[in-house]
């Protein structure tokens, strides 16, 4: 075997174990220093300078294999070690027989399931994990929160008292006359915010929060778009058009160049909002649970309504857009020629206009179809009455079918009912939502909002918690929405 094959042999043996995630085994090691003990009698001789100087190969320096392997070694003893350990077995007879890792953990596996004592390898949790993961639960459980799974122990610290589970927590802390302590000193004993007591009000009050911000009651989430954006600069955005058509060319003729036809969007640019709220001593001391069940939640509920607001407000006021004209107005033609409450004429007229819409910079029609109803309150059972009825509710006669029978999605939202002063009379017609005329945009795509609970400042007993969410509601397409003024 020639230097060269010696040396793709050991750096084979090598990227095996590797590949595996193991160490070598006792005859890889055994190959591996034959081999090694082969190339160094070349060296010797000399052959290897011949070999490098023609350029057939660069000899890898022999210490960094060696200690390449000696490191392999070092984690193999440490990872048969701890994995016997985990199980109360003895690690030194696997290591001086040179067993790998995965041969150790499969002997292991054997024996427990001959001894029907099956166990798991992982981490294994002390008292205090065990303690916060049940607190957390019981205490969700005792605010009325669905836990699924309750943590071991978690039904038995529902009862607890949120001074009594203050105690229980300085004890395992390890404050011996935790029980001695009254209701200031146990508070002072908290504004340290590692402590394991404001972790488990912490996390309550996380999970009651994402829970109420997830089923607030809005519809915005229904029919706009929703986006990212990676920081808070103003980001523009273009509309991009139509191609040229292609033109006949005659024989022997050139082609003629042409550009996409392109208009400038919209700006689309992110905000925070945020609010603090408090726990406050009081709270504390008359162990006032009620406070985690509906403080964060209330909270939890204006922000995603915060969001709700906006969008609405953004459509109904019929503001200015990117080309200086109005969202709705006569030069974008989307406002239906038929102002009245919703009907058969007037959602004709508006699909019309939806689809006769031109792309940007050509006279080439878009066809947008039409998909959602957005009304009032006030016009959310007619909606309903028209899109739910198999004839024209308008007719008479019995024979003539309603041609929007069950095509619409009614989106019924109050914040439309005084979003203007005609806002109950007011409704629109919108495509779905990758069309849709407005977009949502969260930083990095975030549209839960941060809840933090943090250390309040000096002089004010109690926990502060800190809650904010950066998005941004624009106005991305005036073609994908017509609107009716009503009667």
């Amino acid at each position: 075997m020639t230097l060269e094959q010696m040396l793709a042999r050991q750096q084979e043996i090598l990227d095996k174990a590797k590949a595996n995630h193991r160490d070598l085994t006792t005859e890889e090691q055994r190959e591996f220093d034959g081999l090694q003990s082969n190339i160094d009698s070349l060296r010797a001789m000399g052959n290897n300078t011949n070999i490098a100087a023609a350029g057939i190969i660069q000899v890898p320096d022999n210490e960094e294999i060696a200690r390449q392997a000696r490191e392999a070694e070092r984690q193999r003893t440490m990872d048969i070690t701890d994995l016997c350990r985990s199980f109360e077995l003895e690690p030194q007879e696997y290591i001086k027989a040179g067993n790998t890792v995965d041969e150790v953990r499969a002997f292991i596996l054997q024996k427990q399931l001959k001894t029907k004592k099956p166990s798991s390898v992982g981490v294994i949790q002390d008292e205090g994990d065990k303690f916060r993961a049940a607190a957390v639960d019981g205490l969700a459980l005792r605010v009325g929160l669905n836990v699924e799974k309750p943590a071991d122990g978690a039904k038995e610290l529902r009862g607890l008292s949120l001074k009594e589970l203050a105690k229980e927590t300085l004890r395992l802390e390890g404050v011996q006359n935790a029980y001695r302590l009254n209701e200031d000193e146990m508070l002072r004993q908290y504004l340290n915010p590692t402590s394991l007591f404001t972790g488990i009000m912490d996390q309550t009050a996380r999970s009651v929060f994402e829970k109420a911000y997830t089923e607030a009651e809005t519809t915005y989430q229904l029919w706009t778009r929703r986006g990212t954006l990676k920081d808070f600069r103003p980001t523009k955005t273009y509309q991009t058009g139509t191609a040229g058509e292609l033109l006949l060319v005659s024989q022997n003729g050139e082609l003629k160049h042409d550009s996409i036809n392109a208009e400038e969007g919209p700006v689309r640019q992110l905000l925070t909002f945020g609010r603090q709220f408090s726990m406050t001593r009081e709270a504390f001391i008359n162990d006032d649970v009620d406070f985690i069940s509906t403080i964060p939640a209330l909270y939890a509920q204006s922000a995603r309504l915060g969001i709700n607001r906006l969008v609405y407000q953004t459509l109904a006021k019929n503001p200015a857009i990117w080309d200086g004209k109005q969202l709705f107005s006569a030069d974008h033609g989307n406002i239906s020629s038929i102002g009245s409450n919703p009907s058969v004429d007037a959602l004709s007229d508006m699909r019309m206009k939806m689809r006769n819409q031109k792309a940007a910079g050509g006279q080439v029609k878009l066809n947008i179809p039409a998909k959602f109803m957005l009304v009032p309150t006030a016009l959310e059972t007619k909606s309903g009455q028209l899109i739910g009825a198999s004839i024209d509710p308008a007719q008479t006669n019995p024979n003539i079918p309603n041609p929007f029978y069950n095509s619409f999605k009614i989106i019924s939202d109050a914040e439309l009912d005084d979003a203007t002063a005609n806002g109950a009379k007011e409704w629109y017609m919108t495509a779905d939502q990758l069309r849709s005329p407005i977009q949502v945009d969260y930083l990095n795509g975030l549209d839960m909002p941060t809840i933090v609970m943090k250390q309040p400042p000096a002089g004010q007993l109690g926990y502060l918690w800190d809650i904010y969410i950066d998005y941004g509601v624009t106005i991305v397409d005036y073609k994908t929405v017509v609107k009716n003024n009503g009667q």
